[in-house]
Order: structure tokens, then C-alpha cells, then sequence
């Protein structure tokens, strides 16, 4: 049987792509873009591709300082960032207080019934949420929402990372402070907009996992509240 890989595995291409958009951006703003053209935009073309080529030295690199750029980062802190919340930044502290009530498809009087009461404190809906997540984590719904959140939450995370030093870095090449500025505004909204997606599959992830558990069968097992 083959081996299925694991979601962050099923996201590297993303996180490399993300990593070589960076780079081009980088080469882009700190050198004018004429000067780039003037090699032939074939040679340039066929440069930029090369950084992709599986067992290119370029991908090694980059593969490393995507790996380097992440782990400077735990998980909590990369929540943190991407959900702007310094205590229970995770979608699932939320779960049954804020994103099942205010979904359309999640019953939550069928939840209650089902589950029991609810909890209100941040910590306890996220352990319950947990347990509700785990038997249904294969499920296509959850599944996907899930790898995209990830996808989105590491792509964001090193976004924030670059925010400053890309920009002081391109002024200290180019001596021009109005497209280093304008450059660490791109490097910003590429941040948000990563954030905004993240904050969006999370909730995705959460709602199908709560519907899914409404719409069991009362006869089947329940799963004890904490």
C-alpha cells in the first residue's frame, strides 16, 4: 500500500512556490526592471525555471530556507500571527460560540443533543473540538480545508517574516525609498490577504467537522464532553 503523506508534505510545492515568488519579486524590485530584460527574457525565463528543477541547487536552497524560515516559528506563535490573537489563537477555541452559531448548514440544537452541553471557555472548546476532529479528520470536507489552512498559515507566517528585512534590504541595493516602501506594502497585503485565506479555511475546517457531527446518527456513539 502506498503511503499517504502527511498534509504539510502535500503542501510543500506550495510553500517552494511561494518561497520563488519571493525570490523573483526580490530580483524584480531591487533591480530595475530594464536591466533584467536586457539579458533576453528567454535567458531570463530559463533562469527562473531552472530554480524549480527538482535536484537544482536553487531548490535545495530554497527548500532550506523555507525549512529554516518556519521552524524560527512554533505553531502557536504562526497561529498567533495569522489569527492576530495572543491567547487561543486556534479556529477551534471558537468552535461552538462564535463559528457554528453563525454557520448556515451547522445545527447546533442537533449538536447539543447530541454532544451535551457546550462549553464556553476558549480552552475547553478546543479540546472538544479536538475530539470531534479526529474521527472525522479523513473526510474529504475537513480534509482539504484543513491543507489549505496550513498552506495559507505557513505562506502568511513567512510573508511576516519578510516584511521588514526584504524592504531595508532593497534599499540598501537600490538607494530608493519609494520602491523599497512600496515593496514592503506588497510584502504587507501579501501577509493580510495569506492571513484573511488562512482565517477562512479554518473556519471551513471547523464548520464541516460540527456539521458532520449534527448530522450523526443519536444512536451512534457520542463523543463525552470534556
Amino acid at each position: 500500500m502506498a503511503e499517504t503523506k502527511s498534509l504539510k508534505e502535500q503542501n510543500a510545492w506550495l510553500i517552494r512556490a511561494a518561497m520563488i515568488a519571493h525570490i523573483i519579486a526580490f530580483v524584480w524590485i531591487a533591480l530595475e526592471p530594464g536591466k533584467l530584460f536586457k539579458a533576453g527574457s528567454v535567458e531570463l525565463g530559463k533562469r527562473l525555471e531552472g530554480l524549480a528543477l527538482p535536484g537544482s541547487a536553487s531548490l535545495g536552497i530554497i527548500v532550506i530556507a523555507s525549512l529554516l524560515l518556519l521552524g524560527l516559528i512554533p505553531p502557536d506563535w504562526r497561529d498567533r500571527i495569522i489569527h492576530l490573537r495572543w491567547y487561543n489563537p486556534l479556529p477551534g477555541c471558537r468552535a461552538f460560540s462564535v463559528i457554528g452559531p453563525k454557520s448556515s448548514h451547522v445545527d447546533m440544537q442537533a449538536l447539543t443533543a447530541r454532544i451535551g452541553l457546550l462549553p464556553n471557555d476558549p480552552a475547553a472548546q478546543n479540546r472538544l473540538f479536538y475530539r470531534l476532529y479526529k474521527p472525522l479528520r479523513d473526510d474529504i470536507g475537513v480534509c482539504d480545508a484543513h491543507r489549505r489552512y496550513l498552506a495559507a498559515r505557513d505562506i502568511g507566517t513567512i510573508s511576516a517574516l519578510l516584511v521588514m528585512p526584504l524592504p531595508i534590504m532593497t534599499m540598501i541595493v537600490t538607494h530608493n525609498a519609494a520602491r523599497s516602501g512600496w515593496y514592503g506594502v506588497l510584502l504587507l497585503l501579501t501577509y493580510l490577504f495569506s492571513a484573511l485565506a488562512a482565517k477562512n479555511y479554518s473556519y471551513r475546517m471547523v464548520q464541516h467537522v460540527l456539521a458532520l457531527t449534527a448530522a450523526q446518527d443519536l444512536t451512534s456513539p457520542a463523543t463525552p464532553s470534556p
